[in-house]
């Protein structure tokens, strides 16, 4: 299934009125049921009912899946994946359907000086290979996230090599 948006497309409208995390008290996004079955652990697959389910998107806050309705609320301890936008330490995934880390793509920009992981993600969206509505904890594509982490690394490659003046 091709869940990533291709060029031309048009992209899926925004949540305008997801709830507040009682966790972290910020906003959270809708998030596909099937993306909750398929990234708890095991222990929890009982657990989930037919209600709708979101994601916190606050990078600090350990709260993943919470549904306010049904009163549950699932931390990064209960998914069976390391929530990129929560993780602190490598590896911090970027791309789960192709295995991209930070550390993955910073090492590649340090050898090459520039990245391919973007081009490569697109490719690979293209040939109808991408299931981040499975795959990403977020449940949505994670190809403007990954352009965001590659553009901040290629600034810090840049500045690091940058010959000094004095």
């Amino acid at each position: 299934m091709n869940c990533c948006r291709v060029p031309g497309e048009t992209p899926r409208a925004a949540s305008l009125t997801a709830p507040m995390c009682k966790a972290c008290g910020n906003k959270a996004k809708k998030v596909a049921r099937r993306t909750v079955e398929h990234l708890l652990k095991e222990a929890y697959h009982g657990a989930i009912t037919d209600t709708q389910y979101y994601f916190c998107v606050t990078p600090h806050c350990e709260m993943v899946y919470f549904s306010h309705e049904t009163e549950q609320y699932f931390t990064t301890a209960d998914v069976r994946v390391r929530v990129g936008l929560k993780a602190q330490e490598d590896p911090i995934p970027i791309c789960y359907c192709f295995g991209h880390t930070v550390a993955s793509a910073r090492e590649e920009i340090a050898r090459t000086g520039h990245s391919t992981v973007v081009a490569r993600i697109t490719s690979e969206i293209q040939a109808g290979h991408c299931a981040c509505e499975v795959k990403n904890p977020a449940g949505s594509c994670c190809l403007g996230d990954v352009s965001r982490v590659v553009k901040t690394l290629l600034n810090e490659h840049v500045l690091c090599t940058a010959p000094r003046t004095t």
